[in-house]
């Protein structure tokens, strides 16, 4: 990969990327959109970060698989729920990872925290975790992308 991720991508490419970010995370509740928030240096960030979504994003953007986000969308999912969900990841690895959407959240990010062995942690005395375990594990099929089911 050269130093811009952003040079495997024309403007088609780009303007196909916004529009796709703007429906999955639309701007809502003093929130802003996807579409506002991953431009070139966010994308350029996630790209960095995880080099191999770089050709899987490339082929999610090609022509042809719709005329507008709805539709690219649709078509992904029903022909390469693969590269959907690539395109997915780096929508929300771009927005969640931006300062100002975490400050809108009030998430600061991940902190250092001690824990002791003789004191249970207050998010299990708090029952945080128990629809979690209740509900049992939970995955997607790497192949597929689709919700798989435990046997």
């Amino acid at each position: 990969m050269s130093d811009d991720p952003l040079a495997a991508f024309d403007p088609a490419a780009r303007a196909a990327f916004t529009a796709v970010a703007e429906q999955l995370i639309p701007a809502a509740h003093g929130m802003p959109s996807a579409g506002e928030i991953v431009g070139d240096a966010r994308l350029a960030f996630v790209l960095r970060a995880r080099p191999d979504l770089l050709e899987p994003l490339r082929e999610a953007l090609r022509p042809g698989l719709g005329a507008d986000a709805p539709s690219r969308l649709a078509t992904l999912e029903r022909e390469a729920p693969e590269l959907l969900g690539v395109l997915q990841q780096v929508v929300v690895f771009g927005y969640y990872t931006d300062k100002g959407v975490r400050d809108l959240l009030g998430y600061p990010g991940q902190e250092a925290k001690t824990l002791y062995s003789w004191k249970v942690p207050d998010f299990i005395e708090e029952g945080l975790t128990d629809q979690v375990l209740a509900r049992g594990p939970v995955w997607r099929d790497p192949a597929t992308g689709r919700r798989a089911e435990p046997a």
